[in-house]
Order: C-alpha cells, then structure tokens, then sequence
C-alpha cells in the first residue's frame, strides 16, 4: 500500500463522482464504520476504532505518527486511550463528505471537534478541530485502507 500522502495527491488529481452516485446502502455502511470511530474514541475502545482497517491499511495521526495494518493501528490505539489527557474531554463529528474516487473507492472526509483536552502536563488546550481523510475500499465489504488524520489550527494564534 502506498502512503496515503501519496494516495490522496493522485486521487485529488482525478474527477470526482458526484457523492450522489453512491447507493444508500454503502452510505448508510460506511457511516457506521466511522460511527464506530467515533463511539470507540467515547469508550475507549482500541478494537472497536480498528475493526474497519484493512490488514494493510495506511494510518497517520494529527502528529505525524505513521503505522500501517490493522493490528498495528489497534496497538497504537490501545496505548492512546490509556493517556487520561489525551483522553480528557469530548468530541462531536461536525461534518462528513463522501465522495467516489474510483469503482469500489469512496473517500471520506469528517470533522471533529473536541472540547475539554489536555496537554500532557495537564493545561487545558482549548476547542481542538481535527480533519479525518479515510478511504474506502470494497472488495468483499468496505474497509478503510488509508487514514490521515489533521489538525487544523489558527495560523495567527497557533491555537485549535
């Protein structure tokens, strides 16, 4: 699998589909895989956020931290919801787009907001606005082979 930096620079060159093209059946499908993100992130759940990579999948963090695979994406994940400042808070997915790609290629972009986070040496940070870039593969049924994840800050004030 190719980085998702790379996947995302081709795909973006292409023409989109109209995100009216795909069906309510892989839109209903697809939105609960990123449901079950969200919810994992509210429950802790490393297995739960992993469930819908693909054994290969492309990951990458707001902070540059890469992995790739399921199995590695859960480790990292287990680890993460074990820091009660990374974890402090809650978030709320703002906005989520679908678009066609290619056959069997959907590309997902979401929006999260998260209030109440914490540095790690326990200052609050301040409403934080994350970008999520997952895309969809289906073979058998969908699965998210690449995911980059962005932080989306003020320029002027280097605040979320």
């Amino acid at each position: 699998m190719k980085n998702l930096f790379t996947l995302l620079i081709v795909f973006g060159g292409f023409k989109t589909m109209n995100s009216q093209n795909i069906s309510e059946k892989d839109s209903l499908e697809i939105n609960e895989k990123v449901d079950d993100w969200n919810k994992a992130w509210k429950i802790k759940d490393a297995s739960l956020a992993a469930k819908w990579y693909s054994n290969d999948a492309d990951f990458t963090n707001a902070f540059g931290f890469s992995m790739i695979g399921k199995s590695e994406i859960e480790l990292y994940l287990t680890r993460v919801f074990k820091m009660d400042f990374v974890m402090a808070g809650n978030s709320e997915q703002t906005s989520i787009k679908l678009k066609y790609i290619a056959k069997n290629t959907i590309l997902v972009i979401s929006t999260i907001e998260r209030e109440g986070q914490k540095l790690s040496d326990g200052e609050e940070l301040g409403p934080r606005r994350t970008t999520h870039h997952r895309l969809f593969y289906k073979k058998d049924s969908w699965k998210i082979v690449a995911h980059l994840i962005s932080d989306a800050r003020s320029i002027e004030t280097n605040k979320h």
